[in-house]
Protein backbone atom coordinates (compact mmCIF):
# COMPACT_ATOMS: atom_id res chain seq x y z
CA UNK A 1 0.00 0.00 0.00
CA UNK A 2 1.31 3.90 -0.48
CA UNK A 3 1.01 6.22 2.40
CA UNK A 4 3.01 9.96 2.67
CA UNK A 5 5.64 9.78 5.76
CA UNK A 6 6.76 12.82 7.44
CA UNK A 7 10.71 12.50 7.72
CA UNK A 8 12.33 14.86 10.71
CA UNK A 9 16.09 14.82 11.91
CA UNK A 10 16.22 16.02 15.17
CA UNK A 11 19.44 16.13 16.95
CA UNK A 12 20.58 12.61 16.79
CA UNK A 13 17.30 11.27 15.98
CA UNK A 14 15.25 10.53 12.84
CA UNK A 15 11.80 10.89 13.61
CA UNK A 16 8.36 9.93 11.32
CA UNK A 17 5.32 11.18 11.33
CA UNK A 18 1.94 10.22 8.84
CA UNK A 19 0.77 13.90 9.37
CA UNK A 20 1.93 16.92 10.19
CA UNK A 21 -0.46 17.65 13.13
CA UNK A 22 1.53 14.59 14.71
CA UNK A 23 4.75 16.60 15.14
CA UNK A 24 5.42 16.77 18.50
CA UNK A 25 5.38 20.72 20.04
CA UNK A 26 8.55 22.31 19.77
CA UNK A 27 9.88 19.73 17.22
CA UNK A 28 10.47 22.86 14.14
CA UNK A 29 12.84 24.60 17.23
CA UNK A 30 16.18 25.04 17.90
CA UNK A 31 18.25 23.75 14.85
CA UNK A 32 15.55 22.12 12.73
CA UNK A 33 13.44 24.61 10.63
CA UNK A 34 10.34 23.71 8.47
CA UNK A 35 10.96 24.21 5.01
CA UNK A 36 7.79 25.93 3.14
CA UNK A 37 9.13 25.04 -0.11
CA UNK A 38 9.04 21.25 -1.35
CA UNK A 39 11.96 21.77 -3.85
CA UNK A 40 14.07 22.73 -1.05
CA UNK A 41 14.42 18.59 0.15
CA UNK A 42 13.98 17.13 -3.49
CA UNK A 43 17.26 15.54 -2.79
CA UNK A 44 15.99 12.96 -0.65
CA UNK A 45 16.14 9.76 -2.03
CA UNK A 46 16.77 7.35 0.46
CA UNK A 47 14.27 4.42 1.06
CA UNK A 48 13.04 3.35 4.26
CA UNK A 49 12.88 -0.61 4.57
CA UNK A 50 11.98 -2.77 7.79
CA UNK A 51 15.68 -3.37 8.79
CA UNK A 52 15.44 0.20 10.42
CA UNK A 53 18.53 1.30 8.16
CA UNK A 54 19.69 4.93 8.96
CA UNK A 55 18.32 7.60 5.84
CA UNK A 56 20.44 10.70 5.56
CA UNK A 57 18.80 14.14 4.65
CA UNK A 58 19.74 17.01 3.30
CA UNK A 59 20.42 19.97 4.24
CA UNK A 60 19.04 23.30 3.56
CA UNK A 61 21.03 26.71 4.62
CA UNK A 62 22.84 24.25 6.95
CA UNK A 63 20.22 23.22 8.57
CA UNK A 64 18.39 20.19 7.96
CA UNK A 65 14.82 19.85 6.51
CA UNK A 66 11.90 17.83 6.71
CA UNK A 67 9.16 17.08 3.77
CA UNK A 68 6.89 14.62 2.49
CA UNK A 69 7.27 11.98 0.51
CA UNK A 70 5.87 9.26 -0.72
CA UNK A 71 7.04 5.62 0.25
CA UNK A 72 5.82 2.34 -0.81
CA UNK A 73 5.43 0.13 2.30
CA UNK A 74 4.23 -3.63 1.42
CA UNK A 75 1.89 -5.13 4.29
CA UNK A 76 0.96 -8.45 3.54
CA UNK A 77 -2.52 -9.00 5.52
CA UNK A 78 -3.95 -12.22 6.62
CA UNK A 79 -7.46 -11.96 6.33
CA UNK A 80 -8.18 -15.84 6.74
CA UNK A 81 -10.69 -17.37 4.33
CA UNK A 82 -13.49 -15.65 5.32
CA UNK A 83 -11.78 -12.47 4.78
CA UNK A 84 -10.95 -13.52 0.91
CA UNK A 85 -14.07 -14.78 0.46
CA UNK A 86 -15.51 -12.16 1.35
CA UNK A 87 -13.09 -9.76 -0.70
CA UNK A 88 -14.72 -12.03 -3.96
CA UNK A 89 -17.22 -9.41 -3.99
CA UNK A 90 -15.60 -6.12 -3.53
CA UNK A 91 -16.74 -4.11 -6.75
CA UNK A 92 -13.58 -1.81 -6.02
CA UNK A 93 -11.50 -4.83 -6.27
CA UNK A 94 -13.25 -6.35 -8.91
CA UNK A 95 -13.74 -3.31 -11.15
CA UNK A 96 -10.01 -2.76 -11.00
CA UNK A 97 -9.49 -6.31 -12.59
CA UNK A 98 -11.60 -5.27 -15.03
CA UNK A 99 -10.30 -2.14 -15.93
CA UNK A 100 -7.08 -3.16 -16.07
CA UNK A 101 -5.49 -2.75 -19.12
CA UNK A 102 -2.04 -4.15 -18.65
CA UNK A 103 -1.03 -8.07 -19.91
CA UNK A 104 2.15 -9.98 -19.26
CA UNK A 105 4.49 -10.68 -21.97
CA UNK A 106 3.07 -14.21 -22.71
CA UNK A 107 -0.46 -13.09 -23.32
CA UNK A 108 -2.18 -13.80 -26.62
CA UNK A 109 -3.20 -10.16 -26.97
CA UNK A 110 -4.27 -9.95 -30.49
CA UNK A 111 -7.80 -11.83 -29.17
CA UNK A 112 -8.12 -9.23 -27.12
CA UNK A 113 -9.26 -7.00 -30.11
CA UNK A 114 -10.86 -10.08 -31.85
CA UNK A 115 -13.10 -10.73 -29.29
CA UNK A 116 -14.46 -6.94 -28.80
CA UNK A 117 -14.88 -6.75 -32.64
CA UNK A 118 -16.60 -9.69 -33.12
CA UNK A 119 -18.66 -9.32 -30.55
CA UNK A 120 -19.64 -5.81 -31.90
CA UNK A 121 -20.48 -7.73 -35.03
CA UNK A 122 -22.82 -9.95 -33.14
CA UNK A 123 -24.40 -7.21 -31.59
CA UNK A 124 -24.97 -5.38 -35.25
CA UNK A 125 -26.22 -8.37 -36.91
CA UNK A 126 -29.18 -8.49 -33.73
CA UNK A 127 -29.93 -5.05 -33.89
CA UNK A 128 -31.17 -5.59 -37.75
CA UNK A 129 -32.74 -8.87 -37.53
CA UNK A 130 -34.39 -8.03 -34.37
CA UNK A 131 -35.30 -4.74 -35.70
CA UNK A 132 -36.48 -5.00 -39.07
CA UNK A 133 -39.63 -6.87 -38.29
CA UNK A 134 -40.76 -3.52 -36.36
CA UNK A 135 -40.32 -1.49 -39.02
CA UNK A 136 -42.84 0.92 -41.27
CA UNK A 137 -40.83 0.55 -44.57
CA UNK A 138 -39.42 -2.86 -44.47
CA UNK A 139 -40.87 -4.05 -47.73
CA UNK A 140 -39.05 -0.86 -49.53
CA UNK A 141 -35.63 -1.01 -47.17
CA UNK A 142 -34.90 -4.09 -46.64
CA UNK A 143 -34.98 -5.24 -50.90
CA UNK A 144 -32.46 -2.31 -51.20
CA UNK A 145 -30.39 -3.14 -48.22
CA UNK A 146 -29.78 -6.92 -49.40
CA UNK A 147 -28.67 -5.36 -52.72
CA UNK A 148 -25.81 -4.06 -51.46
CA UNK A 149 -22.30 -5.91 -51.57
CA UNK A 150 -21.60 -4.08 -48.12
CA UNK A 151 -24.79 -5.69 -46.50
CA UNK A 152 -23.27 -8.64 -46.71
CA UNK A 153 -21.20 -8.17 -44.02
CA UNK A 154 -24.56 -7.74 -42.18
CA UNK A 155 -26.06 -11.13 -43.88
CA UNK A 156 -23.50 -13.44 -43.15
CA UNK A 157 -23.03 -11.79 -39.48
CA UNK A 158 -23.64 -15.17 -38.36
CA UNK A 159 -20.11 -16.20 -38.81
CA UNK A 160 -18.88 -13.98 -36.23
CA UNK A 161 -20.41 -17.25 -33.77
CA UNK A 162 -17.55 -18.95 -35.29
CA UNK A 163 -14.76 -16.94 -34.53
CA UNK A 164 -15.68 -17.35 -31.28
CA UNK A 165 -15.78 -20.92 -31.82
CA UNK A 166 -12.17 -20.78 -33.06
CA UNK A 167 -10.66 -18.52 -30.30
CA UNK A 168 -12.15 -21.26 -27.64
CA UNK A 169 -10.77 -24.15 -29.36
CA UNK A 170 -7.36 -22.59 -29.68
CA UNK A 171 -7.33 -21.22 -26.27
CA UNK A 172 -8.63 -24.28 -24.52
CA UNK A 173 -5.77 -26.74 -26.09
CA UNK A 174 -3.30 -23.84 -25.77
CA UNK A 175 -3.80 -23.32 -22.07
CA UNK A 176 -4.23 -26.94 -21.16
CA UNK A 177 -0.92 -28.00 -23.19
CA UNK A 178 1.08 -25.57 -21.03
CA UNK A 179 -0.40 -26.61 -17.95
CA UNK A 180 0.33 -30.32 -18.24
CA UNK A 181 4.10 -29.00 -19.00
CA UNK A 182 4.39 -27.32 -15.90
CA UNK A 183 3.11 -30.69 -14.60
CA UNK A 184 4.96 -33.25 -16.53
CA UNK A 185 2.42 -34.04 -18.64
CA UNK A 186 -0.58 -34.41 -15.95
CA UNK A 187 -3.38 -32.85 -15.73
CA UNK A 188 -6.20 -31.95 -13.18
CA UNK A 189 -8.76 -33.21 -15.30
CA UNK A 190 -11.79 -32.93 -12.64
CA UNK A 191 -10.95 -29.33 -12.21
CA UNK A 192 -10.52 -29.59 -16.00
CA UNK A 193 -14.30 -29.82 -16.76
CA UNK A 194 -15.13 -28.20 -13.20
CA UNK A 195 -13.11 -24.96 -13.91
CA UNK A 196 -15.25 -24.07 -17.36
CA UNK A 197 -18.40 -25.00 -15.53
CA UNK A 198 -17.60 -22.63 -12.78
CA UNK A 199 -17.01 -20.02 -15.31
CA UNK A 200 -19.91 -20.29 -17.52
CA UNK A 201 -22.75 -21.08 -15.17
CA UNK A 202 -22.79 -18.95 -12.22
CA UNK A 203 -23.54 -15.62 -14.38
CA UNK A 204 -25.27 -17.64 -17.24
CA UNK A 205 -27.96 -18.99 -14.40
CA UNK A 206 -28.04 -15.72 -12.48
CA UNK A 207 -28.81 -13.19 -15.53
CA UNK A 208 -31.30 -15.89 -16.96
CA UNK A 209 -33.35 -15.77 -13.78
CA UNK A 210 -33.30 -12.09 -13.29
CA UNK A 211 -34.64 -11.87 -16.49
CA UNK A 212 -37.14 -14.72 -16.47
CA UNK A 213 -38.56 -13.69 -13.26
CA UNK A 214 -38.72 -9.99 -13.92
CA UNK A 215 -38.81 -9.37 -17.65
CA UNK A 216 -42.86 -9.47 -17.25
CA UNK A 217 -42.96 -6.01 -15.16
CA UNK A 218 -40.21 -3.97 -17.38
CA UNK A 219 -42.90 -2.45 -19.61
CA UNK A 220 -45.76 -2.87 -21.70
CA UNK A 221 -47.43 -1.62 -24.99
CA UNK A 222 -48.85 -3.10 -28.13
CA UNK A 223 -45.76 -5.35 -28.68
CA UNK A 224 -45.11 -6.24 -25.28
CA UNK A 225 -46.25 -9.96 -24.50
CA UNK A 226 -48.13 -10.35 -21.83
CA UNK A 227 -46.89 -13.58 -20.42
CA UNK A 228 -43.43 -12.64 -20.51
CA UNK A 229 -40.99 -13.02 -23.28
CA UNK A 230 -40.37 -16.73 -22.85
CA UNK A 231 -42.80 -19.15 -22.71
CA UNK A 232 -44.01 -20.47 -19.06
CA UNK A 233 -41.24 -18.37 -17.77
CA UNK A 234 -38.51 -20.99 -19.40
CA UNK A 235 -40.64 -23.63 -16.33
CA UNK A 236 -40.29 -26.75 -17.77
CA UNK A 237 -36.88 -25.57 -20.24
CA UNK A 238 -34.64 -23.90 -17.63
CA UNK A 239 -32.92 -27.05 -17.16
CA UNK A 240 -31.77 -27.80 -20.30
CA UNK A 241 -29.96 -24.65 -20.11
CA UNK A 242 -28.35 -25.74 -16.77
CA UNK A 243 -27.39 -29.22 -17.91
CA UNK A 244 -26.28 -27.63 -21.45
CA UNK A 245 -28.13 -29.65 -24.02
CA UNK A 246 -30.75 -26.98 -24.76
CA UNK A 247 -29.54 -27.31 -28.33
CA UNK A 248 -29.97 -31.18 -28.59
CA UNK A 249 -33.11 -32.04 -26.51
CA UNK A 250 -36.46 -30.37 -27.76
CA UNK A 251 -34.65 -27.68 -29.32
CA UNK A 252 -37.98 -26.46 -30.64
CA UNK A 253 -39.19 -24.91 -27.30
CA UNK A 254 -35.77 -23.49 -26.20
CA UNK A 255 -35.63 -21.30 -23.37
CA UNK A 256 -32.82 -18.39 -23.31
CA UNK A 257 -32.90 -18.73 -27.51
CA UNK A 258 -29.08 -17.61 -27.50
CA UNK A 259 -27.71 -19.88 -25.06
CA UNK A 260 -27.46 -23.04 -28.13
CA UNK A 261 -23.95 -21.49 -28.40
CA UNK A 262 -22.91 -21.76 -24.97
CA UNK A 263 -24.11 -25.33 -24.91
CA UNK A 264 -22.34 -26.09 -28.07
CA UNK A 265 -18.74 -24.32 -26.60
CA UNK A 266 -19.59 -26.55 -23.79
CA UNK A 267 -19.90 -30.10 -25.35
CA UNK A 268 -16.77 -29.08 -27.48
CA UNK A 269 -14.98 -28.27 -24.24
CA UNK A 270 -15.87 -31.75 -23.05
CA UNK A 271 -14.83 -33.29 -26.18
CA UNK A 272 -11.76 -31.29 -26.88
CA UNK A 273 -9.21 -33.95 -24.69
CA UNK A 274 -9.82 -36.15 -27.37
CA UNK A 275 -8.36 -33.77 -29.77
CA UNK A 276 -4.92 -32.61 -28.26
CA UNK A 277 -4.18 -35.59 -26.95
CA UNK A 278 -1.92 -37.99 -28.35
CA UNK A 279 -3.71 -39.09 -31.31
CA UNK A 280 -4.94 -34.98 -32.08
CA UNK A 281 -4.01 -35.08 -35.99
CA UNK A 282 -6.02 -38.19 -36.41
CA UNK A 283 -9.04 -37.45 -33.95
CA UNK A 284 -8.57 -34.16 -35.21
CA UNK A 285 -9.23 -35.40 -39.12
CA UNK A 286 -12.05 -37.61 -37.79
CA UNK A 287 -14.27 -34.86 -36.66
CA UNK A 288 -13.47 -32.70 -39.42
CA UNK A 289 -14.38 -34.75 -41.76
CA UNK A 290 -17.99 -35.93 -40.18
CA UNK A 291 -18.71 -32.45 -39.08
CA UNK A 292 -18.73 -31.72 -43.19
CA UNK A 293 -20.19 -35.18 -43.79
CA UNK A 294 -22.78 -34.96 -41.35
CA UNK A 295 -23.42 -30.88 -42.67
CA UNK A 296 -23.76 -31.94 -46.17
CA UNK A 297 -26.36 -34.72 -45.73
CA UNK A 298 -28.33 -32.80 -43.46
CA UNK A 299 -28.25 -29.60 -45.71
CA UNK A 300 -28.97 -31.54 -48.44
CA UNK A 301 -31.63 -33.60 -47.09
CA UNK A 302 -33.56 -31.09 -45.69
CA UNK A 303 -32.76 -28.50 -49.25
CA UNK A 304 -31.34 -25.89 -46.64
CA UNK A 305 -30.62 -22.28 -47.59
CA UNK A 306 -26.89 -21.28 -47.08
CA UNK A 307 -27.58 -18.28 -44.68
CA UNK A 308 -31.37 -17.02 -43.23
CA UNK A 309 -32.20 -14.98 -46.33
CA UNK A 310 -32.41 -18.03 -48.50
CA UNK A 311 -30.13 -18.61 -51.45
CA UNK A 312 -31.51 -21.66 -53.50
CA UNK A 313 -34.02 -22.44 -56.01
CA UNK A 314 -36.35 -25.03 -53.85
CA UNK A 315 -38.74 -24.63 -50.97
CA UNK A 316 -36.89 -25.41 -47.89
CA UNK A 317 -38.87 -28.68 -45.93
CA UNK A 318 -36.59 -28.28 -42.93
CA UNK A 319 -35.47 -25.61 -40.31
CA UNK A 320 -32.66 -23.50 -40.98
CA UNK A 321 -31.62 -22.91 -37.40
CA UNK A 322 -33.39 -26.23 -35.34
CA UNK A 323 -32.21 -28.61 -38.19
CA UNK A 324 -28.31 -26.99 -38.84
CA UNK A 325 -27.49 -23.85 -37.26
CA UNK A 326 -28.04 -24.65 -33.39
CA UNK A 327 -26.61 -28.51 -33.53
CA UNK A 328 -23.15 -29.24 -32.07
CA UNK A 329 -22.55 -31.92 -35.19
CA UNK A 330 -23.15 -28.96 -37.79
CA UNK A 331 -20.83 -26.74 -35.58
CA UNK A 332 -17.77 -27.92 -34.54
CA UNK A 333 -15.70 -27.76 -37.49
CA UNK A 334 -14.16 -23.90 -36.71
CA UNK A 335 -13.50 -25.54 -32.96
CA UNK A 336 -11.68 -28.44 -34.80
CA UNK A 337 -9.56 -25.80 -36.41
CA UNK A 338 -9.08 -23.80 -33.23
CA UNK A 339 -7.82 -26.75 -30.79
CA UNK A 340 -5.21 -27.62 -34.04
CA UNK A 341 -3.95 -23.82 -33.72
CA UNK A 342 -3.67 -24.09 -30.40
CA UNK A 343 -1.20 -27.12 -30.73
CA UNK A 344 0.60 -25.85 -33.48
CA UNK A 345 1.23 -22.44 -31.31
CA UNK A 346 2.15 -23.92 -28.44
CA UNK A 347 4.56 -26.03 -30.08
CA UNK A 348 6.39 -23.28 -31.41
CA UNK A 349 6.26 -21.78 -28.13
CA UNK A 350 5.63 -18.61 -29.66
CA UNK A 351 8.60 -18.27 -32.33
CA UNK A 352 7.57 -19.54 -36.12
CA UNK A 353 10.03 -17.53 -38.62
CA UNK A 354 8.38 -16.55 -41.92
CA UNK A 355 10.04 -15.64 -44.82
CA UNK A 356 8.21 -12.10 -45.61
CA UNK A 357 6.83 -13.37 -49.40
CA UNK A 358 5.48 -16.75 -47.78
CA UNK A 359 3.71 -14.57 -44.96
CA UNK A 360 2.15 -12.30 -47.43
CA UNK A 361 1.04 -15.41 -49.15
CA UNK A 362 -0.55 -16.21 -46.05
CA UNK A 363 -2.08 -13.13 -45.69
CA UNK A 364 -3.42 -13.22 -48.89
CA UNK A 365 -5.11 -16.80 -49.33
CA UNK A 366 -6.73 -16.04 -45.88
CA UNK A 367 -8.39 -12.74 -46.56
CA UNK A 368 -9.75 -14.37 -49.82
CA UNK A 369 -11.34 -17.17 -48.08
CA UNK A 370 -12.80 -14.74 -45.49
CA UNK A 371 -13.70 -12.71 -48.41
CA UNK A 372 -15.17 -15.42 -50.49
CA UNK A 373 -17.14 -16.54 -47.23
CA UNK A 374 -18.21 -12.90 -46.40
CA UNK A 375 -19.09 -11.72 -49.55
CA UNK A 376 -19.68 -14.86 -51.99
CA UNK A 377 -23.19 -14.84 -51.43
CA UNK A 378 -24.17 -11.78 -52.96
CA UNK A 379 -25.80 -13.17 -56.08
CA UNK A 380 -27.56 -16.46 -54.51
CA UNK A 381 -29.84 -13.65 -52.58
CA UNK A 382 -30.52 -11.13 -55.31
CA UNK A 383 -32.46 -13.33 -57.78
CA UNK A 384 -29.65 -16.20 -58.80
CA UNK A 385 -30.06 -18.84 -56.27
CA UNK A 386 -27.95 -21.73 -55.54
CA UNK A 387 -28.73 -25.17 -55.98
CA UNK A 388 -29.21 -27.71 -53.15
CA UNK A 389 -25.96 -29.87 -53.39
CA UNK A 390 -23.65 -26.44 -53.51
CA UNK A 391 -25.72 -24.96 -50.71
CA UNK A 392 -24.97 -28.10 -48.93
CA UNK A 393 -21.35 -28.04 -49.85
CA UNK A 394 -21.28 -24.02 -48.75
CA UNK A 395 -22.60 -25.00 -45.32
CA UNK A 396 -20.44 -28.17 -44.57
CA UNK A 397 -17.44 -26.18 -45.57
CA UNK A 398 -17.41 -22.48 -44.81
CA UNK A 399 -17.50 -22.44 -40.95
CA UNK A 400 -14.59 -24.18 -40.97
CA UNK A 401 -12.63 -21.82 -43.28
CA UNK A 402 -13.45 -19.16 -41.55
CA UNK A 403 -12.59 -20.62 -38.58
CA UNK A 404 -9.07 -21.18 -40.40
CA UNK A 405 -8.54 -17.61 -41.37
CA UNK A 406 -8.84 -16.57 -37.74
CA UNK A 407 -6.77 -18.87 -36.56
CA UNK A 408 -4.08 -17.72 -38.79
CA UNK A 409 -4.83 -14.40 -37.94
CA UNK A 410 -3.93 -15.22 -34.30
CA UNK A 411 -1.40 -17.06 -35.10
CA UNK A 412 1.06 -14.42 -37.21
CA UNK A 413 0.23 -12.00 -34.98
CA UNK A 414 1.47 -14.18 -31.65
CA UNK A 415 4.59 -15.26 -33.40
CA UNK A 416 5.57 -11.81 -34.86
CA UNK A 417 4.15 -12.11 -37.94
CA UNK A 418 1.18 -9.99 -37.77
CA UNK A 419 2.49 -5.87 -38.67
CA UNK A 420 0.39 -3.38 -37.96
CA UNK A 421 -2.89 -5.86 -37.62
CA UNK A 422 -1.49 -7.05 -34.34
CA UNK A 423 -0.84 -3.57 -33.25
CA UNK A 424 -4.25 -2.59 -33.92
CA UNK A 425 -5.47 -6.03 -32.57
CA UNK A 426 -3.09 -5.93 -29.21
CA UNK A 427 -4.24 -2.11 -28.41
CA UNK A 428 -4.11 -2.39 -24.52
CA UNK A 429 -8.02 -0.57 -24.69
CA UNK A 430 -9.31 -3.86 -25.94
CA UNK A 431 -8.41 -5.46 -22.45
CA UNK A 432 -11.24 -4.39 -20.79
CA UNK A 433 -13.62 -4.60 -23.38
CA UNK A 434 -12.51 -8.29 -24.77
CA UNK A 435 -13.45 -9.58 -20.67
CA UNK A 436 -17.12 -8.16 -20.99
CA UNK A 437 -17.86 -10.17 -23.83
CA UNK A 438 -19.18 -13.56 -22.04
CA UNK A 439 -21.80 -11.00 -20.16
CA UNK A 440 -22.54 -9.10 -23.01
CA UNK A 441 -23.56 -11.78 -25.45
CA UNK A 442 -25.90 -13.47 -22.18
CA UNK A 443 -27.50 -9.40 -22.09
CA UNK A 444 -27.66 -7.94 -25.38
CA UNK A 445 -30.70 -9.90 -26.72
CA UNK A 446 -32.69 -8.55 -23.52
CA UNK A 447 -31.86 -5.41 -24.17
CA UNK A 448 -32.92 -5.09 -27.63
CA UNK A 449 -36.52 -7.14 -26.65
CA UNK A 450 -37.16 -5.17 -24.08
CA UNK A 451 -36.69 -1.53 -26.71
CA UNK A 452 -38.02 -2.91 -29.47
CA UNK A 453 -41.27 -4.45 -27.67
CA UNK A 454 -41.68 -1.99 -25.73
CA UNK A 455 -42.19 0.75 -29.07
CA UNK A 456 -45.21 2.75 -29.24
CA UNK A 457 -45.01 3.34 -32.70
CA UNK A 458 -43.33 1.32 -35.68
CA UNK A 459 -39.56 2.34 -36.65
CA UNK A 460 -38.69 4.16 -40.30
CA UNK A 461 -35.78 2.47 -40.90
CA UNK A 462 -32.90 4.36 -42.47
CA UNK A 463 -28.99 3.52 -42.90
CA UNK A 464 -28.56 6.34 -40.24
CA UNK A 465 -31.51 4.56 -38.19
CA UNK A 466 -29.34 1.33 -38.35
CA UNK A 467 -25.72 2.65 -36.94
CA UNK A 468 -27.71 4.99 -34.23
CA UNK A 469 -29.36 1.60 -33.24
CA UNK A 470 -26.09 -0.54 -33.27
CA UNK A 471 -24.22 1.92 -31.64
CA UNK A 472 -26.83 2.50 -28.92
CA UNK A 473 -26.82 -1.23 -28.15
CA UNK A 474 -23.36 -1.68 -28.43
CA UNK A 475 -22.94 1.09 -25.24
CA UNK A 476 -25.78 -0.21 -23.65
CA UNK A 477 -24.59 -3.68 -23.66
CA UNK A 478 -21.05 -2.87 -22.45
CA UNK A 479 -22.39 -0.44 -19.35
CA UNK A 480 -24.93 -3.85 -18.58
CA UNK A 481 -22.42 -6.19 -18.71
CA UNK A 482 -20.09 -4.51 -16.78
CA UNK A 483 -22.49 -4.21 -13.74
CA UNK A 484 -23.62 -7.70 -14.72
CA UNK A 485 -19.76 -8.53 -14.35
CA UNK A 486 -19.21 -7.14 -11.39
CA UNK A 487 -22.20 -8.86 -9.91
CA UNK A 488 -22.48 -12.18 -11.13
CA UNK A 489 -19.25 -13.22 -12.82
CA UNK A 490 -16.27 -11.60 -11.28
CA UNK A 491 -17.51 -12.64 -7.62
CA UNK A 492 -17.53 -16.11 -9.00
CA UNK A 493 -14.22 -16.23 -10.50
CA UNK A 494 -12.30 -14.76 -6.93
CA UNK A 495 -14.51 -17.34 -4.88
CA UNK A 496 -13.29 -20.26 -7.00
CA UNK A 497 -9.34 -18.57 -6.43
CA UNK A 498 -9.87 -18.69 -3.13
CA UNK A 499 -10.89 -21.64 -2.55
CA UNK A 500 -8.68 -23.91 -5.18
CA UNK A 501 -5.74 -21.82 -4.36
CA UNK A 502 -5.79 -22.52 -0.32
CA UNK A 503 -5.88 -26.71 -1.84
CA UNK A 504 -3.19 -26.10 -3.87
CA UNK A 505 -1.21 -24.74 -0.85
CA UNK A 506 -1.62 -27.48 1.74
CA UNK A 507 -0.65 -29.97 -1.64
CA UNK A 508 2.49 -28.06 -2.03
CA UNK A 509 3.11 -28.64 2.04
CA UNK A 510 2.80 -32.09 1.64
Amino acid sequence: MNVNIFLCYYGNLLLMFDAVDKLPSGILDGNTKLMGSYDACLAITSEIDNTGSDVILPQYNGQYCWTEIPINIFVEFDNGIPGQLLLSFSVYTNGAKLLNTTNSAKTLTCINGIRFISMSWVILGHAVAFGLGTGSNLNSFFPKMIGRWTFQAIANALVSVDTFFALSGLLVSYLALKEMKKNNGRLNWGMFYFHRFWRLTPPYMLILGVYVSLNRYWSDGPLWPENGMEKDFCKDTWWKNLLYINNIVDRDNQCFGWAWYLANDMQFYILSPLIFNGWGLISSAVFLIGNGVATYFVSEKYKLPPTTIGGVDEKTSGDYMTDYYFVPWCRIGPYVIGVVAGYCLYKANGRIKIHWALNLLGWAVATALSVTVLYGLHDAINGNPLSIEVAALYNATHRTVWGACVCWVVIACATGNGGYINTLLSWEGFSPLSRLTYCAYLVHPILMYTYFQSLRKPIYFTDMELIVLFLSFLVASMAVAFVASLTFESPMMGLEKVIFKRDKKKTEKK
